[in-house]
């Protein structure tokens, strides 16, 4: 009797356990098309006439218009406008991870603890402090440096505006790093540049991973610092043509879809290329900090 007793208990438990993977994979189901449904939507109306856009945006093309994205593109001046956008992303990132990882080296490994500790709280005071309280004093101070109108003013720009929490993630990866490695290095005569670039730096490569990708996602679809800093049509990033491409072209929503799709394209490709380091990099930057 006490054998059969706990067979049914043990039945009990695993279908009980069952009931609750079903429930929590519906919910999953249920999210995830909450959150491609309107991805999907931006596809079947880049693919439909003016007309049928218009009148049932939420139904499959019954024709496929792929022309649209040619028209797109050439509103757009895609290739003026992704240029701009690649190069204030790349330059950005660069800046990004060449700076915050050499503060973040000398932070996380300096003995004198009081003044390094100090910077790293002032690091932090970026990431707690709201943008948009500084918005306006910002764009005041890059007007008076003639800095509107300019690629390099809105590289400087998000170079300080994403350094501290890539700082952050970076301080918290290396102290998790065992420090006789740096101790060996210098034992060996290593510089302190040969000890970041040579022996450092490769380990840092799922936390760099991440920076990349978080912050390429941010700086690649910012739209308001643009707005307010780019006034040159051919200056424009990839975000803001978006922006005027409706007003300018009348409300033809198929052909601002398509562009929308021509938008994400690059930024979606960069994501699944590198999405393997991702959470691992947040992790650990988070956790160890």
């Amino acid at each position: 009797m006490t054998s059969i007793t706990k067979a049914e208990t043990d039945k009990k438990k695993l279908s009980s356990k069952k009931i609750k993977t079903m429930i929590i994979e519906v919910i999953m189901i249920l999210v995830t098309a909450v959150t491609l449904y309107p991805f999907l939507i931006m596809i079947f109306v880049s693919l439909k006439s003016t007309k049928e856009a218009l009148i049932s945006p939420n139904t499959f093309p019954s024709e496929l218009h792929f022309e649209n994205f040619a028209k797109a593109w050439e509103i757009m001046g895609y290739e003026r406008v992704f240029l701009n956008t690649l190069i204030i992303t790349a330059v950005s990132l660069l800046g990004i991870v060449v700076c915050s990882g050499m503060a973040s080296y000398i932070i996380a490994w300096s003995k004198n603890t009081k003044f390094y500790s100090f910077l790293y709280i002032f690091f932090l005071c970026g990431i707690m402090i709201p943008f948009y309280t500084a918005l306006v004093p910002l764009v005041k101070l890059m007007t008076d440096i003639h800095m509107t109108n300019s690629l390099l003013g809105m590289i400087i720009y998000y170079c300080g505006r994403n350094m501290p929490m890539a700082v952050f993630l970076y301080v918290g990866f290396i102290r998790g790093i065992s420090g006789e490695i740096l101790e060996a290095g210098k034992i060996d005569g290593a510089s302190v540049w040969t000890l970041y670039w040579r022996v450092l730096f490769p380990i840092l490569k799922p936390i760099t991973t991440t920076i990349i990708v978080l912050d390429a996602l941010s700086l690649w679809n910012d739209f308001l610092f643009p707005r307010m800093m780019l006034t040159k049509s051919n200056l424009r990033t990839i975000a803001l043509s978006q922006f005027y491409f409706t007003g300018e072209y009348g409300n033809k929503w198929e052909l601002a879809f398509a562009a929308y799709l021509l938008t994400i394209i690059p930024i979606l490709i960069l994501y699944f290329l590198l999405q393997k380091n991702i959470i691992k990099g947040v992790a650990a930057g988070a956790v160890k900090g």
